[in-house]
């Protein structure tokens, strides 16, 4: 990794963290609790009932809390690449992309990857899991997720961000997780002045 993008990674860190002091404070929980990470990364904070997940794509920065395990990932919706759903994704998925009208494929892979990425964070387990080994399902206005062919008692949730960015939140609870995201302008002037 290059100077500039060791220093991008750690202002997302930073900035991510930030998100957390703030729900912390905004809870009269304070802000001094040590962020730990999992065997496998995954942020938790010890000794209080407030979980979290933290996710960044360019400018934005994301957060999702609950009183329950919660997953949140956000990706920047792109041009298509088909080939990267057939190589990683389960085949009902890539099925049920190719079906989709050519226009609304590239938005489609986005929700795809971040709703898979969003219960891989709340499984705790990140990429070391191979993205073909479950399925994402999507019926009208469910988001349903298919462990070899189980269904899982889970809520997926879209968290509207920008028009540019596909966000959903994975979870144990059908009530929205807390989410909440700050731009570079407002962390500056918000947490560090």
């Amino acid at each position: 990794m290059t100077g500039r993008a060791n220093h991008e990674v750690a202002l997302r860190h930073l900035a991510g963290e930030a998100l957390v002091r703030r729900f912390l404070r905004e809870q009269g929980l304070g802000d001094h609790h040590e962020i730990q990470k999992g065997e496998k990364g995954k942020p938790f904070i010890a000794g209080i009932n407030v979980h979290f997940n933290v996710s960044h794509s360019g400018d934005h920065v994301v957060a999702a809390f609950s009183d329950r395990r919660v997953g949140i990932d956000i990706e920047r919706r792109g041009r298509v690449r088909l080939e990267i759903a057939a190589r990683f994704f389960h085949p009902g998925e890539v099925a049920a992309l190719l079906a989709t009208r050519e226009e609304e494929r590239a938005s489609a892979l986005a929700d795809y990857w971040a709703i898979k990425e969003s219960f891989l964070k709340y499984l705790g387990t990140g990429l070391t899991r191979p993205l073909s080994t479950f399925r994402v399902k999507m019926e009208k206005t469910d988001i349903l997720l298919y462990d070899r062919e189980v269904r899982l008692s889970l809520h997926v949730q879209c968290c509207p961000v920008s028009a540019f960015h596909a966000c959903f939140a994975c979870g144990e609870t059908s009530a929205p997780p807390v989410i909440a995201e700050i731009g570079w302008d407002d962390l500056y002037n918000k947490e560090f002045r």
